[in-house]
């Protein structure tokens, strides 16, 4: 049975807010909820609303949430400053396969370049061998390189208008990669269609790979249903599945429900 300060939110101080891009900003809390890479925790402004958020970081003593400004409850968390206090919980989900000594692709869209991040520097601990492909619409929405490279990966980086770095998607020099190296496993994080594309690339390479889905979760712990995906609740389920059961999955790539259950098709 989980312990009870993973359902009932705890007090957090927010110690630093930057802006990582002109839509994104990191927000420093001064707790740990033990998160690894890849889970996801709920973050309670009292008297407004609540919303499930992917870990950055946590270092046992601080917890780094990247955050983009998509809706009402990010544009009035985007209002909070130094020293105001928010509520935190969990942490939920699974988490990303820690590997060891191996070759690894990390491919990230959009803010999913942050729990990448998060997993790379874990991954390197044991040995691996780390490039991360990061991808955006333009260079404004970039996020995540310098501290990729501070990081030593090796760092790729794709916009759809070539405003920066590889013009294009991802997929493409996933794709160059698989094809002419030695790859062991790819994770990714982002926008769904572009991780059904991941997907499909190493399934016809033969290489293993994750997802970490994205869905409308209320209850984090797997009882309003809110965030099925086929027979899966991502919460509970995932958020992290292997790219060959997310394919297995009849939503996946496909639609997803909005907060009153009904399908919204990517």
């Amino acid at each position: 049975m989980r312990e009870m300060t993973t359902y009932i939110p705890q007090s957090a101080k927010i110690l630093s807010v930057e802006e990582l891009n002109k839509n994104t900003k990191m927000f420093t809390l001064d707790i740990s909820l033990g998160a690894k890479p890849g889970q996801f925790v709920n973050i309670w402004i009292p008297h407004f609303d609540e919303k499930p958020f992917s870990v950055a970081s946590d270092d046992g003593k601080q917890t780094k949430l990247a955050i983009a400004n998509v809706g009402r409850f990010t544009a009035e968390l985007f209002t909070k400053k130094c020293d105001d206090t928010i509520g935190i919980r969990g942490p939920y989900g699974n988490s990303f396969s820690v590997r060891a000594d191996e070759k690894i692709i990390l491919v990230g869209g959009g803010f999913g370049s942050a729990p990448l991040h998060f997993l790379g520097e874990t991954s390197q601990k044991n040995g691996c061998d780390i490039t991360i492909i990061i991808g955006a619409r333009t260079k404004d929405f970039l996020m995540y390189e310098e501290e990729c490279a501070e990081s030593e990966f090796r760092v790729i980086t794709t916009t759809n208008d070539g405003s920066a770095g590889e013009e294009g998607f991802v997929t493409g020099p996933l794709e160059r990669l698989l094809k002419t190296e030695n790859i062991d496993f790819v994770q990714t994080c982002g926008p769904e269609k572009m991780m059904e594309a991941v997907a499909l690339l190493c399934k016809q390479a033969n290489v293993l790979c994750e997802v970490s889905l994205e869905r409308y979760m209320k209850c984090g712990f797997g009882i309003c249903g809110q965030c099925s995906c086929g027979s899966k609740l991502v919460c509970r389920d995932g958020c992290v599945f292997s790219g060959e059961e997310a394919l297995s999955l009849p939503d996946f790539g496909k639609f997803h429900r909005g907060p009153e259950g009904q399908k919204e098709y990517f």
